[in-house]
């Protein structure tokens, strides 16, 4: 009997101590998996999002873009230190993330964002939501909020780099037709009368590819570049694009949606 226990005890003990060994091929796996695993954790660590870590990247959802912001120009171009708020703050970026777009809540209809990681855009003043993201600064803006864009490797003080998106349209205008205030909105010196002032008037010099309707159609622009228009005060973004050129002929750039537009000539 006791010849019997103790060989059954034998048994339990041989077959626990099969269970923890690994053959050498299983244990090189397990000390792999192991070392990604911390790998990932450190990488994750190192994403820090106002001031605390988060373990995934920053993700925009719909129409929204991460936005990495240009650094306060702190000198200008002749050496001079800036200092409190005569610093040069730019609303520009480059995109370093992008949502899948938006849909159609009737149609369901899909709508890509018109821009890519890597391109460089202006935005409007007051939009979006400002954070820090990995120690530098980062806006999430939507497209809506993009006055123009440039491809990636693109110079973005130029002209000739520079897209509208949907149903905007970038005019140049005369500086002795406009007055700009404190927030960049143009607007006309004449009045017209009481309670009003007169229309800016602007040379279009590139127009958008139109607004998409609900159902995916793309809807035709009714202007074209070289034409005259006037639209609204205080719906105008001023753009410095061609700062020299644009100097020298003592003319503004600014951003015009289709729908402010209220005549052409």
């Amino acid at each position: 009997m006791k010849g019997t226990f103790a060989s059954l005890l034998l048994s339990l003990i041989s077959a626990s101590s099969d269970a923890f060994v690994t053959p050498a091929g299983n244990q090189r796996s397990f000390l792999l998996s192991t070392i990604t695993s911390s790998s990932s954790s450190r990488i994750y660590e190192s994403l820090i999002l106002d001031g605390k870590p988060i373990e995934k990247p920053l993700e925009p959802t719909n129409n929204m873009l991460l936005v990495k912001n240009v650094e306060v120009q702190d000198t200008t171009s002749g050496g001079i230190v800036l200092t409190g708020r005569q610093k040069i703050v730019r609303k520009e970026g480059t995109v370093v993330a992008t949502g899948p777009g938006r849909y159609n809540s009737e149609t369901g209809v899909h709508f890509p964002l018109p821009v890519s990681v890597g391109d460089s855009v202006l935005y409007a003043d007051y939009v979006g939501s400002e954070l820090e993201y990995n120690g530098a600064k980062h806006m999430l803006i939507s497209d809506n909020d993009i006055l123009v864009t440039f491809n990636a490797g693109d110079t973005t003080d130029s002209i000739a780099n520079a897209n509208v998106l949907y149903d905007a349209v970038l005019v140049k205008i005369k500086k002795s037709d406009i007055e700009e205030s404190s927030s960049g909105i143009l607007i006309s010196r004449t009045i017209v009368k009481k309670g009003g002032t007169k229309s800016s008037v602007g040379e279009v010099v590139k127009v958008g590819p139109g607004r998409k309707a609900f159902n995916g159609v793309l809807m035709e622009m009714d202007v074209s570049v070289g034409d005259f228009i006037k639209f609204r005060d205080f719906a105008s973004n001023v753009v410095k694009l061609d700062v020299k050129e644009a100097e020298a002929e003592n003319v503004e750039f600014a951003v015009v949606r289709m729908t402010d537009i209220l005549a052409k000539f």
